[in-house]
């Protein structure tokens, strides 16, 4: 029996006898499976734009980084002496635990044997290594969406938090086996227990659910996914989510802007990481309608946390006074309920989590009629 097989009976048989996350409700559901990466267009329409999941079996194996990132590699560049950054301390995630001050060439160093992992953006020295994700390789996402980038490195054994993020994110495996619990956020956002607002995460311990504290875990319809080395998986943005890694581990992952919206892609770029520039914080003011639209989206849910459905009353005071705080004074009361008929899909007075997310290519559009007040 080789070892991956043994890592895999291992981990399956903790997680049957830890109440580990993911086990609470009945069947666990699957994902599209796909040989290889697709074109920009044909995502945004077949996976972005309806925010379903999906993975591309083997299509970071293209990657110069798959086959170049060995530790003896990395050791082999001058850069790793004298590169710094942050190694987190503690691999079963707590976001309490602290970080260490070390060199890449040190944390190669220690990271076999010490409770630490590295979590940065992928550092300059190596960035040619990584192409953009061919999926996002349209001028409009370089341009305009592209977030940020973060390089995952452990000797395995790490466990994150139930968390979801503020981007879509594609994560590409370089080495080990990642398993992935998931969970659609319009399907299960009253259950999913993210009590820690301001880090959008739950403090369940994902090794020891607890169901009568945490009771909508049992009622929530889990997705199950398992990436191996050269494995891309796309996250849909807010889509609550755990990760175990198993094994000597390496990833690394773009984050960019919601926007659920077909592209505009009359070519498709060939670019490495060095190559683009990620804006997370930055251009705010160029950035404001997407962001907004997200913002919006991320708002209104939290509203409705509680209830199922949004009326155009709550509508226009979640809405309103924020396009009013953005320099929009000329938005009336009037202008804000047509936008809530365009989203209003089915006409019968409410808006649904699946409604709501029209926002994301529906308000950017709203703005730009006041494009002069922007």
């Amino acid at each position: 029996m080789n070892n991956l097989v043994l890592i895999h009976l291992s981990v399956s048989v903790s997680l049957l006898y830890a109440s580990y996350i993911g086990l609470q409700s009945g069947p666990q559901k699957s994902i599209d499976v796909l040989d290889g990466f697709i074109d920009p267009v044909q995502f945004f329409d077949e996976f972005v734009i309806p925010g379903k999941p999906v993975l591309f079996r083997g299509a970071a194996k293209t990657f110069p980084a798959f086959n170049k990132w060995t530790d003896e590699y990395f050791k082999s560049l001058p850069e790793s002496d004298s590169f710094s950054a942050f190694a987190e301390e503690g691999k079963k995630e707590n976001r309490g635990d602290g970080a260490k001050h070390l060199s890449f060439s040190d944390f190669l160093n220690v990271y076999q044997t010490e409770d630490i992992y590295y979590v940065n953006p992928v550092p300059p020295f190596l960035a040619p290594d990584v192409p953009i994700h061919h999926p996002l390789n349209c001028p409009f996402v370089i341009e305009n969406l592209l977030a940020d980038n973060v390089m995952w490195f452990s000797s395995g054994g790490t466990k994150s938090v139930w968390h979801n993020d503020a981007y879509e994110n594609i994560n590409c495996l370089m080495r080990g086996t990642k398993w992935f619990i998931m969970a659609n956020r319009s399907e299960t956002s009253q259950k999913a227990h993210i009590d820690m607002k301001d880090g959008a995460y739950s403090s369940v311990d994902v090794e020891n659910v607890d169901v009568n504290k945490y009771p909508g875990f049992k009622d929530m319809q889990f997705y199950n996914v398992t990436m191996e080395a050269g494995d891309c998986l796309y996250i849909p943005w807010l889509w609550f989510h755990h990760v175990n890694s198993i094994g000597s581990n390496l990833a690394v992952n773009i984050w960019w802007r919601a926007y659920r919206t077909p592209l505009q892609c009359d070519h498709v770029t060939q670019l490495t990481f060095d190559q683009v520039h990620f804006k997370d914080g930055e251009d705010e003011e160029k950035q404001m309608p997407l962001n907004e639209a997200a913002h919006q989206n991320i708002y209104l849910h939290e509203r409705m946390y509680t209830a199922k459905t949004i009326d155009p009353s709550g509508f226009l005071d979640s809405v309103g006074p924020a396009l009013d705080e953005r320099g929009l004074q000329h938005v009336t009361d009037e202008d804000v309920n047509k936008l809530f008929e365009l989203l209003d899909s089915d006409r019968n007075g409410l808006l649904d989590y699946i409604e709501i997310d029209k926002i994301l290519s529906v308000l950017p559009k709203f703005m730009l009629q006041f494009k002069d007040e922007l």
